[in-house]
């Protein structure tokens, strides 16, 4: 679950709708762009990331524990 890029939510308008360049690699330099699809707002990488890490907690309570 660490490396999955889950869709996350627009500090501005809510919306789960994120668009990001082919290959997209949240640790890269330069960060980005990170888009929302709905109102155009471009995440900054701080906002991005704890956005990501809240989205895959809720994804990991919604699925279950994973299976090694």
């Amino acid at each position: 679950m660490k490396n999955n890029l889950l869709p996350v939510s627009c500090p501005v308008c809510g919306e789960y709708q994120n668009s990001m360049p082919g290959g997209f690699n949240p640790d890269d330099e330069p960060f980005g762009p990170v888009t929302c699809v709905v109102c155009d707002h471009e995440f900054s990488r701080e906002e991005y990331l704890t956005r990501l890490e809240v989205r895959r907690q809720d994804f990991a309570r919604l699925t279950g524990p994973s299976r090694s």
